[in-house]
Order: C-alpha cells, then structure tokens, then sequence
C-alpha cells in the first residue's frame, strides 16, 4: 500500500453541487438573519416596555405638577383674598382714624374755645380782656357774686347784678360793659 492523497473530485462533480452549496450557504445565512432579528426584535420590544413605562411615569409626573400648579394657583388666589381683605380693613382703618383726628381737633377746637372765653373770678372789659356774648356758669357757693357795669364807669354804673345764688347762671354781656364775679365759679362762654 503507498500512502496516496485522495484525489480530487472531478471538477463536473463540483460544478454539479455548487447550487447545493449556495443554497446551504444562503440557507445559514437566512437562519442567522432570522437569529440575529429576533435578538434584535426582544431588544426593540424591551426598548419599548422601558419606554411606554417612562411615558407612564412622565404622565404621573405631569399630573403630580398639575395638581401642584393647581394648589399653588389657589394659595395665591387665597392669598390675594386676603391682601384685598387686609387692604380693605385698612383703608376703614384709616377712615376711622381720620374720624377720630377730626373729632379730636373739634374737641380741641372747642377746649381752646372755652379756655380763650372761660372766666375766673376777676374783672373783664369787653373787647378788651373778653369776648360779648352769652355765658353760663355752675355756682355752688352762696357767696357767688357777679355783675354788669357800664365801661368806664369805675364799676359803678351797674346794668346787672346778682348775689347768693345757686345753680346755673347765665348772662349776656355786650360792647360797652365790663363784668365782675367772684366765687361763681367759671364761666363759660355758650353763645
């Protein structure tokens, strides 16, 4: 026996397979493409769950923001209410206070008034140390002694006197006249 190579086919034995061959090889390369799609579909199809998941979660999140934006939008409303509440109040506030400060300075007004007009005991001139008009006084004491004189006359030329009495007492006293009290308390002007 010698140790002999095969010998090779005959070349018509390959031309023969050859469509064979291709097919086979067409046939792996199908099955690869088919393989490899597959592989390629589960990952798509993966891609896809991961991604309708996240849209699921974008969703919620919207949501959560609308709900959110919403609360925020109805603090702030609250809010407003309650600044033009405040501003509101305020500004009665401030009416108030205005009407308080004018009764204030009414009173005021009158206070001076009365101080300007008020008598003590003493002797007046009119126009020069007081004011004509009509004034009242309160006397509680019997001693209360007051009078109009004629001005100019050294207090002797008496229009009007009273002595001793008690109560309220009122006198008119016009240009031209002085007028005299002791002990009647204060007199103020009315009129």
């Amino acid at each position: 026996m010698t140790d002999t190579a095969p010998a090779a086919p005959p070349r018509s034995t390959v031309r023969r397979f050859w469509p064979v061959f291709a097919v086979a090889g067409l046939g792996a390369l199908i099955i690869a493409f088919v393989v490899g799609a597959a592989s390629t579909q589960g990952q798509i199809n993966e891609a896809r769950a991961e991604a309708a998941t996240a849209t699921h979660r974008i969703t919620e999140l919207e949501e959560q923001r609308d709900a959110a934006l919403d609360m925020l939008n109805d603090e702030r409303a609250r809010i407003q209410e309650q600044k033009e509440a405040v501003n509101k109040r305020e500004e009665g506030l401030t009416e108030r206070e205005n009407a308080v400060k004018a009764r204030e300075d009414a009173v005021t007004a009158v206070e001076t008034q009365i101080a300007q007009t008020s008598l003590k005991d003493g002797v007046y001139t009119v126009g020069v140390s007081m004011e004509p008009g009509t004034y009242r006084t309160e006397s509680t004491s019997s001693r209360c002694y007051w009078k109009i004189t004629v001005a100019g006359t050294n207090y002797d030329d008496i229009v009007q006197n009273d002595l001793g009495s008690v109560g309220i007492l009122t006198v008119t006293i016009s240009d031209g006249q002085d007028f005299h009290t002791a002990s009647c308390g204060t007199w103020a002007k009315i009129e």
